[in-house]
C-alpha cells in the first residue's frame, strides 16, 4: 500500500538531489575521493533537516493538530492542558543538530512539567545530547584521550564536541556504571546469586587477577585488573574485564560479580544424598595468578569450587633468579635453570626442591635466594601441578591478564605525562572494562 511521503521529508530530499545534481555538473571528471568527500558532506548537512521531519511525522504530540489535546501527568495522573507557548528543544544527534518545538504541559496539582520530548522521545530533561551520540563520545573517550577522541568524532561524522563536554559525560556515565558495579557485588555477596542476565563462559571457566601501578595526582597507585573468561579446544575464548583501584576485599567482591555475571554460580550438581536437602556444587573455576597473596586469599574466601594454578612463567623466573644468585650469569646459571623448568613442567615441583637442597650458595644473598625460592615452591607445590594439568588440557599461564593489564588500563590511563584523579580514573576504568568486554556504555 502507497503512503504519503511527508512534505518535510520531500523537502529535505529534494533540496539534496538539487545539490547532488549541481555537483554531477561542477564536479565532472573529477576523482573519486573528491566525489566520496562532497556527496558525504552534503548528506551530512541535510540529514539534521531530515531527521527533524522524521521526528515531527512520527511523534503524535508535535502534531499540529493533537497539540490542544488534554494529557495525564506522568506523576500524578491528572489530565492537564499545554500551556499556550511553545518551548524549543536543540539535542546534537547522530545526525547533527536538531531542534523540535513541542507543547509545554504543566500540573499544578503535582507541579510536574514536561513535554514529549521526555516522555516520548526518552530524552532526559536538560541532555543536549542524543543517546547515539553519547555512546559514540564515550566509546571515544574510553579509547583515547579527550582531546583526539573529540578530534576523531569530528573526522569521522561531521559532529563537532569540545573535550570538557565528552570529559563531562564520561566522568558521568563511568562514575554512574562503577556506583552499579559495586551495588551488584553487595547483592551477589548477599543473595549468591548473579545480578541480571548472565553470559556464560564457554568451557572451562577461567580466572585471573593482577596489579597494574597508574599514575594519579598524588603518587602512583595500584590498579587490580581481572579477567574471566572460558577456555575450550586449547584457547581461552570470549573474556571479560574488571578494573579498579581498590582493595583486595573490594575488589574481590567486583571479580566474583563478574564470575557469577558468566555463570561461576550455576549448580552443576548436588553433594550428598540423592533425595532431600543436599549441598549445591558449582561451576568449578580454574584460578590463574602470578603468586601474590592477595589473589589466593580472594579465591578462598569467594570460590568454592576451584582449581589454584601459578602462571608457569612466574615460577620459572624464580628458577632464573636463584640460579643467577647461585651460579653467577654464565652458562651453568641458564642450563640449570632450563633443566630445572623442564622438570617443573613434566614432573612437578620435587625435583625442584631436590635441585635448590643440592644448590651450594657461597654468599649470604645466594643463600637467601636459595631460602626464598624454596619456600615460594614449597608453599606453592599444590598449584603447580603442571604435569595434570597438561594431561588435562588446562591452561598454565597467566597470560590474559597480564595483557589485559596493558590493554585495558595502560593504554589508556598511562599515556604520557597523564595523571589522574580518583573519580577520572575510575570512570574510564569502568568504561573501558566494559568496552573491552562487549557490554554496552550507555545503559
Amino acid at each position: 500500500m502507497s503512503r504519503p511521503i511527508p512534505e518535510e521529508i520531500v523537502t529535505a530530499l529534494a533540496e539534496l538531489g538539487t545539490m547532488l545534481a549541481g555537483w554531477c555538473e561542477q564536479g565532472r571528471d573529477r576523482p573519486l575521493a573528491e566525489h566520496e568527500g562532497q556527496v558525504l558532506g552534503l548528506v551530512r548537512q541535510v540529514l539534521p533537516r531530515l531527521l527533524e521531519a522524521v521526528l515531527t511525522a512520527a511523534t503524535s504530540g508535535l502534531s499540529e493538530r493533537l497539540r490542544r489535546v488534554r494529557v495525564a501527568c506522568p506523576r500524578c495522573g491528572r489530565k492537564v492542558a499545554p500551556w499556550e507557548d511553545v518551548r524549543a528543544r536543540q539535542v546534537v544527534t547522530q545526525c547533527g543538530a536538531v531542534t523540535v518545538r513541542p507543547p509545554w504541559y504543566h500540573c499544578r496539582r503535582c507541579r510536574a512539567g514536561w513535554s514529549v520530548v521526555e516522555t516520548v522521545l526518552g530524552v532526559p530533561a536538560r541532555a543536549q545530547v542524543s543517546a547515539g551520540l553519547l555512546a559514540w563520545g564515550l566509546e571515544l573517550a574510553a579509547r583515547l584521550p579527550y582531546r583526539e577522541a573529540v578530534v576523531q568524532l569530528a573526522s569521522l561524522t561531521g559532529i563537532e564536541l569540545g573535550p570538557e563536554t565528552v570529559r563531562r559525560q564520561a566522568l558521568r556515565v563511568g562514575l554512574r556504571l562503577a556506583d552499579r558495579d559495586v551495588e551488584a557485588a553487595q547483592l551477589v555477596a548477599r543473595t549468591r546469586e548473579a545480578v541480571g542476565p548472565t553470559d556464560p563462559a564457554p568451557g572451562v571457566l577461567v580466572t585471573e587477577a593482577d596489579g597494574v601501578m597508574v599514575r594519579y595526582h598524588d603518587g602512583w597507585h595500584e590498579v587490580k585488573v581481572g579477567v574471566v573468561a572460558g577456555w575450550e579446544a586449547g584457547r581461552l575464548g570470549a573474556p571479560s574485564y574488571v578494573a579498579a583501584r581498590a582493595s583486595p576485599e573490594q575488589f574481590g567482591a567486583l571479580l566474583v560479580a563478574e564470575h557469577a555475571r558468566r555463570g561461576g554460580l550455576e549448580v552443576v550438581g548436588w553433594h550428598g544424598a540423592v533425595t532431600g536437602r543436599g549441598l549445591a556444587r558449582l561451576r568449578p573455576t580454574l584460578v590463574l595468578g602470578d603468586g601474590a597473596a592477595w589473589i589466593w586469599a580472594l579465591a578462598d574466601e569467594h570460590l568454592a569450587e576451584r582449581i589454584e594454578v601459578v602462571d608457569f612463567y612466574h615460577a620459572a623466573e624464580h628458577l632464573a633468579v636463584v640460579a643467577r644468585a647461585c651460579l653467577g650469569d654464565g652458562p651453568a646459571a641458564v642450563a640449570w635453570a632450563a633443566d630445572r623448568r623442564s622438570d617443573l613442567l613434566t614432573q612437578g615441583v620435587s625435583p625442584i626442591l631436590t635441585a635448590l637442597a643440592s644448590l651450594a650458595p657461597a654468599t649470604p644473598e645466594a643463600r637467601e635466594a636459595r631460602r626464598l625460592a624454596r619456600g615460594y615452591f614449597t608453599r606453592n607445590a599444590e598449584r603447580m601441578d603442571y604435569p595434570l594439568l597438561r594431561i588435562d588440557g588446562l591452561p598454565l599461564g597467566s597470560g590474559a591478564v597480564e595483557s589485559a593489564a596493558a590493554h585495558v588500563v595502560q593504554q589508556r590511563l598511562k599515556c604520557p605525562g597523564m595523571r589522574w584523579s580518583p573519580h577520572g580514573a575510575r570512570a574510564i576504568l569502568t568504561l573501558r572494562a566494559r568496552l573491552r568486554s562487549g557490554r554496552p556504555l550507555v545503559a
